[in-house]
């Protein structure tokens, strides 16, 4: 483990802990909505994005990394901040619904920037099936907000 690392060891980790942070957030989030079908898609949501964790856990130390946990400070805002979103506003599920679409964003920009998927055919594939899961996580969220 070097003090420099490669844009790839960088986007690596950056995705792994974002796909991590992404989890955690629609995880708590399910636990504190109103609407037991709602907690139920967020939480199906969740779990499908805990299955990308282990495969870029792999990448990372593939890469020469130790795979790094999202800071607890950060996590616990964006929850007390969807939280306080519920509580304040009038429409709540469409702000929380919203809340979880900016917070797959950053996973996503990352995601289609990085330059990891030239390294092998084995992460581009795992990289086209986390933005497949980005994309069909978009989908459903959009059609719940109607």
């Amino acid at each position: 483990m070097s003090i420099l690392r490669t844009d790839n060891q960088a986007d690596s980790m950056e995705i792994l802990k974002l796909v991590i942070e992404t989890k955690d957030y629609y995880r708590e989030i399910a636990k504190v909505v109103e609407d037991d079908s709602l907690a139920s898609e967020l939480d199906s949501i969740a779990s499908e994005r805990a299955s990308f964790i282990e495969p870029f856990e792999n990448i990372v130390k593939d890469l020469g990394e130790l795979p790094a946990k999202p800071d607890p400070d950060k996590e616990l805002m964006q929850i007390i901040e969807g939280e306080l979103t519920q509580f304040f506003s009038a429409d709540s599920k469409t702000a929380i619904l919203d809340k979880c679409l900016q917070e797959d964003e950053e996973l996503a920009s990352v995601v289609n920037s990085t330059k990891l998927g030239e390294k092998s055919a084995e992460y581009q594939k795992l990289l086209h099936a986390l933005a497949e899961n980005l994309s069909d996580t978009k989908k459903s969220i959009q059609a719940l907000k109607n």
